[in-house]
């Protein structure tokens, strides 16, 4: 099996159908964050990844690598708050 490498920092790990994801990725869309997205019941690999990585298969999960460390947030609310304030830092540098 072949290892995902994510083309942005984050990655959402989602499906289509949970009401939390739908209200996090609408966030994504407003905010204007590029989130690399993998749904969960789309590709049991992206299952597996959450599970090893975050150790729940709970979504909305994001997925954030930053100065090579990884780190896995739950909770629509914290990643909206997260991607918020990424989005406002992100605005200042630009």
């Amino acid at each position: 099996m072949s290892q995902h490498k994510p083309t942005t920092p984050l990655t959402l790990y989602h499906y289509q159908s949970c009401p939390f994801c739908a209200l996090t990725r609408n966030a994504m869309n407003y905010l204007n964050v590029q989130v690399e997205q993998r749904d969960i019941l789309q590709n049991s690999a992206y299952r597996s990844e959450l599970i090893n990585g975050g150790g729940k298969p709970q979504v909305p999960c994001l997925r954030i690598e930053e100065d090579g460390q990884v780190s896995w947030l739950y909770e629509s609310k914290d990643i909206i708050r997260y991607l918020g304030h990424r989005a406002a830092e992100d605005r200042k540098i630009a």
